[in-house]
This record gives structure tokens, sequence and C-alpha cells, in this order.
């Protein structure tokens, strides 16, 4: 039986794909699981991935239902575009916001592919007059000043039992998901609707919402200008190199034919600012840690200076084969620039940072690079702008 609704629910997703790309696309890739814990069809959070779950005998009672079928994995689609589960918790009155977030994705939805209960504009004379294409915050303002001057219509605003709002029941897992989980969850989400929107030959502003669409547009806008920050990061080491004469005795002098002779070596200090606090992820610290090691090989001596809102600790990198990183407070650059013009006076500096942080009071004598990662503050911020050195985005 399971086997049979998973082939179903693909067979749909491959009709939305054909009907309207974009969807389909987004569909594909979304973690898809038939769940007899959920009344009908939903979305939830599942090993810290967006999901659908799919109750089996819900659907299977849609099985002739082509259009129906069809109009469910859209609706449901659209609410994860829109982030609908993320901000829930930012509402008060619940059942006022999932009726708003239905009245935002059904007008996207064409009328054959709802149901009798789906909750649109057109059901309520007083809504009808309201203005399409806004966002939730808007519809929800909009009921909730219609039942608080105790409108007659507002009594026939569904409540939490409707069936149809029922299909947000697992949406409190986005809210009680970490904060940092959270907001990981909602960089894969932007990535997988532009890579969506990369498929889609046709073009996307007319059928998608207004919200989504600038949503996209700005992702491939960002991703069009984007640095190659690990090339950046090459050129900006290199460049930090020093040149110094060695004596050898393993090569005679060229010139004179005595040894001992001489060599050329090059040597380089860098200090690694590395931002340990509270907002930067795991996944950031994995990557910051991987270049860092990439450095090293290149026979660079390396200090990390960890801080957050205070130096935390400060050694050179593989001293500490098996650790975690201290901080998870607030960010202030201002330690790492007073160490390294006091005490460690590097060749250059590296920043690994979210950006978030306290303006430094204390500027660094070395170079600079700011490595910002991707959901951080850009570098066009006027903030960055009056920092010393170059500031790029990286794309973990």
């Amino acid at each position: 039986m399971s086997r049979r609704i998973q082939d179903d629910i693909t067979k749909t997703g491959i009709k939305l794909l054909l009907e309207e790309p974009f969807y389909g696309h987004v569909f594909a890739g979304l973690l898809r699981t038939v769940n007899a814990d959920t009344e009908s069809i939903s979305l939830s959070v599942l090993e810290n991935q967006a999901s659908l779950l799919v109750n089996p005998d819900f659907w299977a009672g849609k099985m002739e239902l082509g259009d129906e079928k069809y109009g469910l994995l859209k609706h449901q689609l659209l609410h994860l575009a829109l982030k609908h589960p993320f901000v829930k918790d930012n509402y008060h009155h619940k059942p006022i916001f999932d009726m708003a977030a239905d009245l935002v994705v059904n007008q996207y939805i064409h009328p054959r592919f709802l149901t009798e209960e789906s909750i649109t504009l057109d059901k309520y004379p007083k809504l009808r007059k309201l203005e399409k294409g806004k966002d939730v915050g808007f519809y929800y303002l909009k009921i909730l000043e219609l039942i608080e001057n105790d409108d007659s219509e507002s009594s026939n605003f569904p409540d939490e039992n409707n069936n149809q709002l029922k299909q947000h029941q697992n949406w409190n897992s986005f809210s009680q998901t970490p904060r940092m989980d959270q907001r990981m969850m909602s960089s894969a989400l932007d990535d997988a609707l532009v890579q969506a929107a990369e498929r889609t030959d046709e073009k996307l502003q007319g059928f998608l919402p207004g919200s989504l669409y600038r949503l996209i547009m700005d992702r491939l806008e960002k991703k069009a200008k984007q640095v190659d920050w690990r090339r950046m990061l090459r050129i900006f080491i290199g460049s930090g190199r020093r040149t110094y004469i060695k004596n050898t005795i393993r090569r005679p002098s060229k010139r004179y034919g005595t040894s001992p002779g001489i060599k050329v070596k090059q040597r380089q200090k860098i200090l690694i600012g590395l931002d340990t606090s509270g907002s930067v992820s795991p996944k950031e610290l994995s990557t910051f840690f991987s270049e860092m090691s990439h450095i090293q090989r290149q026979g660079v001596e390396i200090m990390v200076a960890e801080c957050d809102a205070e130096l935390q600790r400060v050694y050179l990198l593989g001293t500490y084969p098996n650790f975690e990183v201290k901080g998870g407070g607030g960010t202030d650059f201002t330690p790492v620039m007073e160490y390294a013009n006091t005490s460690y006076q590097p060749d250059s500096i590296v920043y690994f940072t979210d950006g978030y942080g306290l303006t430094p009071t204390i500027l660094p004598r070395s170079p600079i690079l700011w490595l910002i990662t991707e959901d951080g503050i850009t570098s066009s911020d006027e903030y960055w702008e009056g920092l010393p050195g170059r500031k790029i985005k990286m794309t973990i």
C-alpha cells in the first residue's frame, strides 16, 4: 500500500513538472514521507529538512481525483516557497494566520484544482473586495480587523477544526527547530528555489507570487555577481609572502664554487580571525577550518584567534587536533585587531565572519581580507564600506 501511494505521489509530481515546471522542480527536491500520524497532508521537519508528510488513507481516497491531488501538492509547495511554516510562530492568532496563508496560496492555483472546502477570497464578500497578490501579513490584519469589529461575516470564517487548516498541523515543528537549523533550512530552500528557476525555461514573472519572484531574482542577481572567494583568498595569501636568504651546505655557490651556498626561501605569518559567536553555524565553522588547512599546506604559519565578544583563545593551527571552538556570545572585531598590532604582527590577516559585530575601534596595520558568510551583512552596507581591506561573500 505504502509503495503504491509513493508511486502515485511521484506520478502527480511528474504531472506538476510537465504542467508547471518551476513547482515540479521544487517538488522533485522535497523529502516525501508516507506517514499515518498526520491526518491528511502537511509540511513538517524531519532530520532538519523541510518534508512533506502524506497520510496513506487520505491519499488513497484521492487516487481517482487527479486534479485535486495536483492542487494538494501545489498548495503545499506554495506554502513552503513562501515560508509560511517558518513565520507562523510570529503571529499571535494561529487560526487567523492559517486562514490568511491559504488565502494567499490559493490565488495561485487554478479553480479546477481546488476543492469545495478550499479557503478563497471569493467565498467571503468582504474579503472579495481586497486587493489580490498581497502577502500573508496583509490578509491576516484584514481578517483580524473584521473579527475585532464583530462583523457578521467573520462568524463564517473557518476555525482550527477546518479540514483544510488541519493540513497545517505539523507547522509547529518549524518553530521548535533550533534557530540555527531554521536558518540553514531557510537558506537551503532559497537555493532550491533558485535552482528550480534556473531549470525553468518559461518566464517566472506573472505566475509566481510577487514576494517569491523578488526573492528568486535577488538570489539570481547575487549569484551572477558572485566572486570565487576561494580563488581570491589564494591570491590574497600569495601576495603577502616574504623572501629571505638562507645559507646551505648542500649546494655549493654557483658563482664562487665554495660552500656554503645560499638559497632563497619564503616565509609568511598569517593571523586568522575566527568568528565564534553564536550566530555562526557549525557548517560555516567547518568550512573555515577546511580552508585554513588548505592554506597551511602551502607552508604558511597560521595563528588562529578565536573571538566572539572577546578574544577566547589564540594558537598555532594544528596544535589543537581535537577541539571545539570557544565562544558563542556576541561579536566584536577589536580584540583580534589589537592582538595583531601588538602581539603577533602578521604579514596579513584573514577574518572569517558572518559580519554581525561591533565596529572595531582599532584598525589593523597589516593587510586584511574579510570573508563574510553568504547570509551575513552585505559588503555594500555602509558599515563595511568604512572598514579597511577587501570584503568578499562566501558561498558555503
